[in-house]
């Protein structure tokens, strides 16, 4: 046996309706599906990111999911997200021209990364395939 992805990354922030602009109207992720104060729910091609409000999910006794969520900030992730190499330069320009600010680029053998901030201060790397030893 063996897993064969992750599904699903999950963020915590308080400001909901920041985070769904950015990553939505920023980034372009899709809309899945949202609870207002609670959670939203995003795609990211064939994974998803979820955004849960801490203060509802570290007290949500009644929900189907189990209690979980760190009060942000402190608390700081980092994730990637996957992107076609010959895009790189567009997804730089991109974040430029929606006044996201790169804080620090990477070049690792054929690897390119680039990374920033999302609202909550997560930081969220946009990475060129085949990085990773791993199968998509």
């Amino acid at each position: 046996m063996k897993f064969t992805k992750i599904v699903e990354t999950c963020i915590y922030s308080s400001e909901l309706k920041e985070m769904k602009d950015f990553y939505m109207n920023k980034l372009g992720l899709g809309f899945v599906s949202e609870e207002n104060g609670r959670h939203v729910f995003l795609k990211a091609g064939k994974s998803m990111l979820l955004i849960f409000n801490p203060e509802s999910t570290l007290n949500d006794s009644i929900s189907i999911f189990p209690i979980h969520g760190a009060i942000t900030p402190p608390s700081i992730v980092h994730f990637a997200l996957e992107i076609n190499t010959a895009d790189y330069e567009k997804w730089k320009d991109l974040l430029s021209k929606k006044q996201i600010n790169i804080e620090k680029e990477l070049k690792i053998g054929n690897s390119r990364s680039v990374y920033f901030r999302d609202p909550s201060g997560n930081v969220v790397e946009l990475i060129t395939e085949n990085a990773w030893p791993i199968d998509n």
